[in-house]
């Protein structure tokens, strides 16, 4: 059975404010930032759901995770170290999303924008808890970790395979679901896939920014 965990998540202007960086420099917004962060707290309902799959049957681009082949592109080397694999989904639910909806329907559009990053910044906050969980399985068996990935994130990773690796937990459980197209449900949601193994020689989860399809425009970069 798959391991879950549904917290509660502690938001902190001033780390919201330095993940933004010069963006949020002026006085409106860093005032609306606070706000932001006050508005969404009450909102946000954070989930996780994990579990740890076997890594194998690499051919080329292919490899198998859970029995399950992934097409992973020019990039699938990245796993060629991995004997199991953490596979996550993180949440933060509905609501913060439908809130920034009604408030852009309002024409209040930068308050819209501003508490969408605010839940950009949340789920961030709860794919680090999976790094962790993936580093301390690591280090309890004196092995290294690789990088974050997931598709549509990782060039070469078509993100329709969402459907395939999302199909190895239940995420109906934290009330997630994948469309066909690989979207997930809620949107303020995100899927990773960290692989382990004692050939690893990194010890926290690497930025999977290096790899990313679009490296060169996000500003979330880390």
């Amino acid at each position: 059975m798959p391991a879950q965990l549904v917290e509660s998540l502690e938001l902190d202007v001033e780390a919201f404010l330095e993940a933004e960086g010069d963006a949020f420099s002026r006085p409106r917004l860093r005032s609306l930032a606070v706000w932001a962060i006050e508005e969404a707290r009450p909102l946000i309902r954070p989930a996780l759901i994990y579990d740890w799959f076997p890594v194998n049957g690499k051919t080329g681009s292919q490899l198998t995770v859970g029995g399950v082949p992934l097409h992973l592109g020019g990039h699938a080397e990245l796993l060629d170290r991995a004997v199991e694999a953490l596979v996550g989904v993180a949440t933060i639910g509905p609501l913060l999303e439908e809130r920034a909806r009604s408030l852009a329907q309002q024409d209040r559009t930068l308050e819209a924008y501003v508490l969408g990053e605010v839940g950009v910044f949340a789920v961030g906050l709860l794919a680090k808890r999976l790094h962790t969980i993936a580093e301390e399985e690591a280090g309890r068996r004196g092995w290294g970790v690789g990088a974050e990935l997931a598709p549509g994130q990782l060039a070469g990773w078509d993100v329709r395979e969402q459907v395939l690796l999302c199909g190895l937990l239940d995420l109906a459980v934290i009330g997630v679901a994948v469309t066909e197209t690989g979207l997930l449900l809620p949107e303020k949601s995100v899927s990773l896939l960290v692989g382990i193994g004692p050939d690893y020689e990194a010890t926290k989860v690497e930025s999977p920014c290096q790899y990313c399809a679009r490296a060169g425009e996000c500003r979330w970069k880390h």
